[in-house]
């Protein structure tokens, strides 16, 4: 696959995001199954802005050139993992049990 060819996960994605109704959790966490990332999203407890799956796999670094002080970084790795995880249907207390 090019970096011009949409992934199967991309295009299932904006076709349902396409419809007047809100984009299923199980279509998210589809997606991102299909890249190998199981949600629920995490923050590392060793390295600030890094963001993990649920088996504790890298899944991306917010600031990795360590740019922004770590508040910031750890604030926006934060809100990124809050959304995810609520637009894929986790909320507080799934994650907690």
């Amino acid at each position: 696959m090019s970096i011009g060819t949409p992934h199967r996960a991309i295009e299932a994605f904006n076709a349902a995001s396409a419809t007047p109704q809100p984009v299923r959790h199980r279509t998210i966490r589809t997606a991102f199954l299909d890249q190998n990332v199981e949600l629920p999203l995490r923050l590392s407890d060793k390295d600030i802005g890094v963001v993990l799956d649920r088996h504790g796999c890298d899944v991306f670094t917010v600031d990795v050139n360590n740019e922004r002080p770590d508040d910031e970084a750890l604030a926006i790795a934060l809100f990124i993992v809050e959304s995810v995880n609520a637009e894929a249907g986790f909320t507080t207390e799934h994650l907690d049990a």
